[in-house]
């Protein structure tokens, strides 16, 4: 009789242990995962990405990635391959896809909790004869999915990428006209 007593207290630690194991929460992951989804892989072999922590401008000059304020290269995080992984530990970044060092797409990454992993899904298509369509969509662990897409623009041998909005504003005029201001201005140094 003792022993039964035993093992059913036996089982009921095991089973209250279980019950708490299922119910915690997954660790996150230490990393944002990038990945390239329904590309060609003759597209996803000339590949590049680059990424700058917050930049309010950017130049490209003779293949080369720089932040203009410090003249630094920018840390290039993938090179040819399908998947990688970045460190999730920001509030603000920006990644360059490059092709082929013919054409790129700039994304900008905003996030209220440095502590939360992304995945970023890309999908990099042919569109008509000489350009690409780059179609993401990066995913929080929880809430909602956002999507963004648009045409790869023409890398130039030298340019510099400025944010506008990350610029101190212009004094305000009572008789300048106001309308639209780009987010960025892309200044070509040199075709």
């Amino acid at each position: 009789m003792k022993a039964t007593w035993i093992i059913l207290l036996i089982m009921v630690v095991i089973g209250t242990g279980m019950y708490f194991l299922s119910k915690r929460k997954p660790k996150m992951a230490d990393h944002d995962t990038i990945v390239f989804k329904s590309t060609p892989d003759s597209i996803i072999r000339k590949m590049k990405i680059y990424v700058a922590e917050d930049p309010t401008e950017v130049a490209y000059l003779d293949s080369a990635w720089i932040t203009t304020s410090d003249s630094i290269p920018l840390k290039q995080i993938m090179s040819g391959t399908a998947q990688d992984t970045m460190s999730r530990q920001y509030a603000a970044r920006t990644l360059y896809l490059t092709y082929d060092d013919h054409s790129f797409f700039d994304v900008e990454l905003k996030k209220a909790n440095p502590k939360i992993p992304y995945s970023i899904e890309l999908k990099v298509q042919p569109q008509n004869n000489d350009s690409l369509f780059v179609d993401g969509l990066i995913r929080p662990p929880e809430g909602n999915a956002m999507h963004f897409a648009g045409p790869m623009m023409k890398l130039y041998s030298r340019f510099v990428l400025t944010y506008n909005y990350k610029l101190p504003q212009p004094p305000p005029d009572s008789l300048a006209i106001k309308g639209h201001d780009a987010n960025k201005t892309v200044t070509i140094l040199k075709n």
